[in-house]
């Protein structure tokens, strides 16, 4: 029996499962001849031959080969999250609520609560991690501790993405120190005069995969 090189089945496994978890499939014999640094496509195919003998992997349809399903990345329960529109992170303007599409989230990472999206517009949350294109998944609820992120309505009718600051009198923070050519803070914090309220605490960022500073 012919015997294989452990380091590059282990090399050449940990590509598949790298590359399945970022991307959702399977790579090509021809990327992982590339990635694995090996000589030919004979040698991608007996190497992947022997995994599969070993059943560490199952060839799948069109001839890809697949990694064993880990049972943490089997689809389990989830909750539905609706995509409402976008939420500025600069100035307050209206809201958009119109439902785009739902979202249906894995409960063993998101949790049961009520959630709902925002798709992110601005700049004035960057410190935060949050980035214009970004979709924020945010727990509905109307209250917040100190330094959470938040989505709050100020007037009754606007809506944007700050940090909730308590003190003397509570405000909404900007995350981002930007200033003018006139030594001037681009993004302004809060300071509420009239009605506002809190519509839920943003706990999970979804990155775009093109950020607007690049």
């Amino acid at each position: 029996m012919k015997k294989f090189n452990e380091n590059r089945l282990n090399l050449i496994l940990s590509y598949i499962t790298s590359y399945q978890k970022q991307s959702g499939k399977s790579p090509t014999y021809r990327q992982i001849m590339k990635e694995c640094k090996l000589s030919s496509l004979c040698t991608v195919s007996s190497n992947l031959n022997e995994l599969f003998r070993r059943g560490l992997i199952k060839k799948g349809e069109n001839y890809r080969e697949k990694i064993l399903a880990d049972e943490k990345l089997v689809c389990g329960e989830t909750v539905n999250a609706p995509l409402v529109g976008e939420c500025p992170c600069g100035t307050p303007m209206d809201a958009i609520e119109n439902l785009i599409y739902t979202v249906a989230l894995p409960v063993e990472i998101f949790g049961s609560y009520e959630r709902f999206i925002l798709k992110a517009k601005g700049r004035s949350m960057i410190k935060r991690g949050i980035f214009d294109g970004d979709l924020m998944v945010v727990k509905k609820q109307n209250y917040a501790e100190n330094g959470q992120t938040v989505i709050a309505r100020v007037n009754g009718g606007e809506a944007t993405a700050k940090v909730f600051v308590t003190g003397k009198k509570n405000y909404l923070a900007c995350a981002n120190d930007e200033i003018n050519e006139n030594g001037e803070r681009i993004y302004n914090d809060i300071y509420p005069d009239g009605e506002w309220e809190i519509c839920g605490v943003v706990d999970f960022v979804i990155h775009s995969p093109v950020k607007s500073e690049f």
